[in-house]
């Protein structure tokens, strides 16, 4: 009994809601300005099968959203909808002075043929004074990023598509410091969303900034500040020149402060090399005196204004430097020059190609270019391994000597005055055949002076045979 019962019921309400019309409205969403009486016209449409008579309880939403309206109407507010047909209903809001730029969801009740219903009116309130309705954008930034906002405009003549000018830049102290003109589209109802970016300069200083935003619609003007924060950062940048050479040059080093705060010079320092600080010529600094210590090259000025320029340089000339190298040469060869106590020079005397053979006559001329006598002479001339026979010629008689297939011949000599001179004459003797040249190497003379013994040797020679 109670089953059946149910099914009735369910039968029943299944019956009652099919008759009653399905009503869709559209559209649904509005932004009004405060204090001035907005109508908009809302389509009715019946989706039903059924005559829908409606009747719309405008009082209703007055009493709940009395708060932001004074007063709610629609014109007609009671009508008849045939199946698949539309009606165009005008409905009327006043508000009462209060601003809410979110969405307010309005339910509109009514009554469909004795059953209640409603629908929901999305409207949001905006203000009438300024057609800029709000900016936004970060509460602070560095200056070298660009500044991305948003502008919210209200477009409360309702034109669609109006190009609006529009003016917007930064104030600091009084003063502008970034300003730029443009347009904005205006391609919606009630609130459209602009966004703007506004190039800063990378040394603004620190600081509060006013933004603003200002334009002109339908005889209009209208313009909204805000405060922005430019944010301090630090940044040095350093570029390094040269043009040294053999001979010397010039070298620099510039640092640059590419922040929006004033830096310390105390790292503003340019590295002087041990042999450039030896042969500087000069030293400068664009900013301040320059200051040389422990082999680095500075500046006497404290800091490094934002934007600002710091070049260091200094020029050297190595010129000295190859002066002292000469000198020093020059000193060394003439010591070693008076230094040379006792000479000795080899040349060949004569050749002559006897029999298929070679003679060779070869003298060693030994002089003591000292001051002072040299005692204890010894002269020995290695002699090339491709002789075949050595002789001694003149008054002084040498004594030949053979060690591991190599001959030599030695003279013994007894003191040697200053500006004395001997001469020392042998003769070698080679076959032609393997003879095209013979290398004479260098002869060595062996001496003693002022209790210390000493070695000099000749000059070599080549001689080619033909």
């Amino acid at each position: 009994m109670e089953r059946l019962l149910t099914v009735a019921l369910l039968l029943a309400l299944f019956a009652s809601v099919s008759a009653v019309s399905a009503i869709q409205v559209s559209p649904t969403s509005f932004t009004i300005p405060s204090n001035v009486p907005s109508s908009f016209n809302i389509s009715f449409y019946n989706n039903g099968n059924t005559t829908a008579n409606i009747t719309l309880n405008t009082a209703y939403a007055k009493i709940i959203y009395g708060y932001f309206f004074s007063n709610i109407a629609a014109n007609p507010q009671t009508f008849a909808l045939a199946p698949f047909s539309s009606k165009i209903i005008k409905f009327s809001f006043n508000p009462s002075g209060s601003v809410s730029s979110l969405p307010i969801a309005m339910n509109i009740s009514y009554s469909d043929n004795g059953h209640l219903g409603y629908f929901i009116l999305s409207v949001s309130i905006v203000p009438t004074q300024n057609i800029i309705y709000s900016v936004s954008h970060s509460a602070s930034i560095y200056p070298y990023k660009p500044l991305d906002f948003n502008v919210s405009m209200v477009n409360v003549p309702g034109q669609i598509g109006a190009i609006l000018p529009i003016h917007y830049g930064l104030y600091y102290g009084g003063s502008s410091v970034a300003k730029i003109s443009s347009t904005a589209t205006l391609s919606a109802l009630g609130i459209n969303i602009i966004p703007l970016s506004l190039v800063l300069n990378s040394s603004l200083a620190p600081g509060n900034y006013t933004l603003y935003v200002s334009t002109t619609y339908a005889g209009q003007s209208s313009s909204f500040n805000t405060t922005v924060a430019i944010l301090p950062y630090y940044s040095m940048q350093e570029t390094t020149e040269s043009s040294i050479g053999i001979f010397g040059g010039t070298k620099s080093e510039t640092f640059t402060n590419d922040g929006n705060e004033k830096i310390s010079t105390e790292n503003t320092s340019m590295s002087v090399g041990g042999l450039d600080s030896l042969f500087l010529t000069s030293k400068s600094a664009s900013i301040g005196s320059p200051v040389m210590a422990s082999s680095a090259l500075s500046t006497s000025a404290s800091y490094l204004l934002p934007g600002q320029s710091l070049t260091l340089s200094y020029s050297v000339s190595y010129i000295p430097l190859y002066l002292i190298i000469a000198v020093i040469i020059f000193a060394v060869a003439v010591f070693l020059y008076l230094n040379r106590k006792v000479v000795i020079s080899k040349e060949v005397v004569e050749h002559k190609v006897v029999g298929g053979f070679v003679d060779v006559k070869i003298a060693l001329k030994i002089r003591n270019v000292s001051r002072k006598a040299v005692t204890s002479l010894s002269v020995v001339d290695a002699v090339p391994p491709n002789a075949l026979k050595i002789s001694s010629v003149g008054p002084k008689e040498g004594r030949i000597t053979k060690s591991a297939g190599s001959m030599a011949i030695k003279w013994s000599e007894g003191d040697l005055q200053p500006n004395d001179e001997i001469m020392l004459v042998y003769e070698m003797k080679s076959k032609l055949g393997i003879v095209g040249s013979i290398n004479l190497g260098k002869a060595e003379v062996s001496f003693t002076s002022e209790d210390k013994r000493y070695r000099r040797r000749s000059n070599s020679l080549v001689l080619n045979i033909k």
